[in-house]
């Protein structure tokens, strides 16, 4: 999102798909409510337990910002997690 930046380096300096984070852009965009928009790297720890697949639980995505952990289950609303995370960032 920042002036100048070329999506397609952007993603390939972060090995993802350009086609995958303009995706990305376009449902943001959408779904932004006039918010400014901004991405947060994301970081897979690998101290974190990867979950066992024969447990058969669901995948979730888990979001820890200063101590706060947001768990965000598969089909979750995009418009409500936005919420949940503006929240969050306002409390800052």
């Amino acid at each position: 999102m920042a002036p100048g930046a070329v999506v397609s380096e952007v993603a390939r300096r972060n090995g993802m798909s350009p086609q995958h984070l303009f995706t990305w852009r376009r449902q943001a965009k959408r779904e932004a409510d006039n918010h400014p928009l901004a991405f947060t790297p994301v970081v897979v720890s690998p101290d974190t337990p990867q979950p066992n697949p024969a447990a058969g639980r669901e995948a979730i995505i888990e979001i820890v910002v200063e101590g706060v952990v947001i768990r965000v289950p598969p089909g979750v609303d995009g418009a409500t997690l936005a919420r949940v995370l503006h929240a969050l960032k306002s409390l800052r």
